[in-house]
């Protein structure tokens, strides 16, 4: 992760959790950064957002990440690779951007390839918020 922690990503099963493939020399990736902070922000602690970088270097990710205001932490780009095979194929690092919305039970949801807006993320959140199933 570019803060230094690591992440199991079975710990966060039972959170709804969105994951953005994203990479600093990427043009669309600039242009939905700031729809992805909005909706990080609106949803706060009911979504869980994940970055995963790609093919930067490590100064180059922090730079965005801190121009853009990304409010979430990131995969390094050295475990991008190690990251998205857990997807099984779902999550490629080479459609940039990708993003993922995961449900409780860690299913893939919803994917979009190419930027997300704001507008789309919270049409694909809000019936996987809706879910109730108990899944912990």
């Amino acid at each position: 992760m570019l803060s230094g922690k690591t992440i199991d990503t079975d710990s966060l099963r039972g959170e709804v959790t969105v994951y953005n493939v994203w990479g600093s020399w990427c043009v669309p990736c600039a242009t939905e950064a700031p729809d992805l902070v909005e909706v990080a922000h609106q949803y706060g602690d009911a979504v869980t957002f994940m970055g995963i970088n790609v093919r930067d270097n490590e100064a180059a990710a922090r730079a965005f990440e801190r121009d853009y205001e990304i409010p979430y932490d990131s995969v390094i780009a050295q475990d991008s690779s190690t990251a998205t095979l857990s997807f099984g194929g779902a999550l490629t690092t080479s459609a940039v951007p990708t993003t993922l919305v995961v449900d409780r039970r860690g299913r893939v949801a919803a994917r979009v390839i190419g930027p997300a807006t704001a507008a789309t993320l919270r049409s694909l959140l809000e019936p996987v918020l809706q879910e109730t199933d108990d899944v912990r």
